[in-house]
């Protein structure tokens, strides 16, 4: 075997392909090695365990698919942030089929939680940007929001759809799109 050096995005990216082409359950350290041209030890001196590489795989991954767009996409307002950010996502879905119901599989049952983890945390950045963008709309209704009904609810509620969307691997979200025309605008 090659004892070339490699780099941590290397592994990444080879793992990615695998991904890709398996899913995220079939990864393994012994395939990512061979396809980077290194000995398993390489692999392991970046990632400790298994757990570690799928982790930083399924981070990478979620961050190609969702995070690599302005979901404003240089528009100013929520309907058409949504809309594009669901495309951008679908297209993303084509690489990696099947990435949003189950991409915490990849993860032994002791590490189901860091799946969870780091879709968590890809959620509070994109809710983050949609409210921004929600708040900024100047079409919004003055009724739209109130005590019981705040857009920190409607942002989830359709970040909850969106993925929803893409596990059922919807071909558009129109329904969604006329759901949020009819309840803020």
């Amino acid at each position: 075997m090659n004892k070339t050096l490699t780099s941590k995005e290397a592994i990444i990216a080879a793992s990615k392909e695998i991904a890709s082409q398996s899913g995220i359950s079939d990864l393994n350290m012994r395939e990512i090695a061979a396809k980077c041209g290194v000995a398993v030890g390489s692999v392991y001196n970046y990632f400790p365990s298994k757990s570690d590489l799928v982790a930083a795989t399924v981070e990478s991954i979620w961050r190609e698919i969702v995070m690599g767009s302005d979901i404003s996409n240089g528009n100013s307002d929520f309907l058409s942030s949504v809309k594009y950010l669901f495309e951008f996502a679908k297209k993303g879905t084509d690489n990696y089929p099947n990435f949003f119901s189950v991409h915490t599989t990849g993860f032994g049952s002791e590490n189901k939680s860091r799946g969870r983890e780091i879709m968590t945390k890809f959620f509070g950045e994109l809710n983050r940007n949609l409210i921004c963008i929600l708040e900024n709309d100047n079409r919004v209704s003055n009724n739209a929001f109130n005590d019981k009904f705040d857009r920190h609810v409607f942002v989830d509620f359709v970040l909850s759809n969106v993925l929803m969307l893409l596990q059922n691997n919807n071909a558009n979200c129109d329904t969604l799109l006329e759901v949020i025309c009819r309840t803020i605008y």
